[in-house]
């Protein structure tokens, strides 16, 4: 009878210790899709925080390198109104694979509601994406599309494995800051 109870206990702690942790994670979707050598990706994210701060973070290029794992280096190198030219550097890792980028990406700001990025030089064949932001019931809602062909090396190694786990970790990191400027 202890024995039953005790994994009973054991079953119930699991359950709960599963759903908080899924009730936790920011990422509430991810679907990656390779189209020959094309990949599309869509994120539906949740941050607990105001619109303003969930912004503040995202366009703070200057400093995004001390937040985001895989990035070393972050740089507004042009400013035109509401346009922003960064420069990024940093090494993508998964497992045994690991890919150093460069990415030079025209960002397109409509503050508080929108951040579309279009790689104009970088490791990148081709790379688009667009955030969109929207408040939601005790926070902000991130929705992401990125739209890329890989080249060079990230031709050769990319996976939608290794692409949704760079996803997850990047906004994992990206919305954790979030959390911590909100406190």
């Amino acid at each position: 009878m202890l024995m039953r109870g005790t994994m009973g206990l054991i079953l119930a702690l699991l359950v709960a210790a599963s759903t908080d942790a899924a009730t936790e994670s920011p990422i509430r979707s991810v679907d990656v899709r390779q189209d020959s050598d094309a990949y599309v990706a869509n994120l539906v994210m949740f941050a607990p925080v105001p619109l303003k701060t969930a912004w503040d973070v995202l366009v703070d290029f200057n400093h995004m390198s001390g937040w985001v794992p895989n990035l070393r280096e972050s740089k507004v190198v042009a400013t035109d109104g509401n346009a922003l030219t960064v420069e990024q550097r940093g090494t993508a890792k998964f497992g045994i694979f690991s890919i150093p980028y460069t990415s030079v990406r025209k960002m397109q700001l409509d503050a508080l509601k929108t951040v579309r990025a279009t790689q104009i030089e970088g490791n990148m064949r081709q790379l688009e994406s667009l955030m969109t932001l929207a408040g939601a019931d005790g926070g902000t809602q991130l929705t992401y599309r990125l739209e890329m062909i890989p080249g060079g090396l990230a031709a050769t190694v990319l996976s939608k494995e290794f692409l949704e786990h760079e996803l997850r970790e990047q906004f994992t990191a990206i919305i954790e800051e979030m959390v911590r400027r909100n406190r």
